[in-house]
């Protein structure tokens, strides 16, 4: 191994350790991206197969512009216009929340990554995805006697049972937003879906229509600001941990930027993003907001850090 290979690898355990410790002390956010559904690569000691994944990056994009003959020669995978184009094509927002219902849902399970990092207990978890897998991976290492079965219901009944709380976006400016504990614990995780959820229909942020709204309601008062000021507060003090997002989202930039642009960078807590080929741009100017970035595959990173959580081997 040559230096440069040798300070680099001293650098990923280190941050790996670093990170133990602040999921140890159940003091950091975790921040799902489409790309946590990523199938295991050849060779993993884990199997989660491509057809038991949600379509993930341009993939769903390029599953509606076939459905809508969407022009071949213009950005097939700006999912923001594709969906934007099937929705006028179609006539019909409810069938285009039906065709990405139907793409993201059915057949879907979640993968051992998944169900390592809900082990984890991180106490406040942010997606931008829509499905239900990180509900359902909830469900699954739940206690015996806790969950609900399959059949109880959507992930709403889960919620009322106990195993987690809740909260997802609405386009409305009249919606209160359900904050998350000033104490938020292990027992009762926080999950904030600030693009929906498909269980909620109208909640959806995927169209170029949808993605102004949401800046439009970035500028809302609490209690109605989509992000409860108990989140932002520990967004704005406890470290986040990126996984499966690539952060060329400028919805989330535009809420980290707003949070931390008039705090010293002595004040800000060091955040992780776990992106093999991060965006150049994007990461020069994260950079500079305490955002590191973590080159690995994400099948990669989460077993050595359940390891380094919990001293065992992440489970299949």
């Amino acid at each position: 191994m040559d230096n440069e290979a040798l300070i680099s690898q001293q650098r990923y355990e280190a941050w790996v350790s670093d990170i133990a410790e602040m999921v140890i002390r159940k003091e950091c956010v975790l921040f799902l991206g489409s790309a946590i559904h990523a199938p295991s690569p050849p060779g993993s000691k884990y199997d989660y197969p491509a057809d038991k994944c949600p379509p993930i990056g341009g993939q769903l994009s390029g599953l509606l512009a076939d459905m809508c003959h969407y022009p071949a020669d213009q950005d097939r995978w700006n999912l923001q216009r594709v969906s934007w184009y099937y929705q006028w094509w179609k006539k019909s927002r409810y069938q285009l929340i039906d065709a990405v219902k139907e793409a993201v849902h059915k057949g879907r399970e979640p993968s051992p990554v998944l169900r390592g990092l809900a082990r984890l207990g991180f106490p406040i978890v942010i997606t931008t995805n829509y499905d239900n897998l990180y509900e359902r991976a909830l469900m699954q290492i739940a206690p015996t006697g806790v969950a609900p079965t399959p059949a109880a219901g959507p992930e709403s009944a889960m919620a009322e049972d106990g195993l987690f709380d809740k909260f997802v976006y609405s386009p409305k400016s009249t919606e209160i937003t359900k904050d998350c504990s000033p104490n938020p614990a292990q027992a009762l995780p926080y999950l904030l879906k600030i693009h929906g959820d498909l269980e909620q229909r109208e909640s959806l942020v995927i169209t170029d229509e949808d993605y102004i709204q949401f800046v439009l309601r970035m500028g809302d008062c609490k209690p109605f600001h989509p992000v409860g000021q108990n989140v932002l507060t520990y967004l704005t003090n406890w470290p986040t941990l990126f996984i499966g997002y690539r952060l060329v989202d400028y919805n989330l930039r535009l809420l980290f930027k707003t949070l931390r642009w008039k705090i010293d960078p002595a004040n800000i807590p060091p955040s992780f993003a776990v992106d093999m080929s991060p965006d150049v741009l994007i990461r020069s100017s994260l950079e500079s907001q305490q955002i590191s970035f973590i080159e690995k595959n994400l099948w990669d990173f989460v077993p050595d850090l359940y390891q380094a959580v919990t001293g065992e081997e992440m489970p299949s």
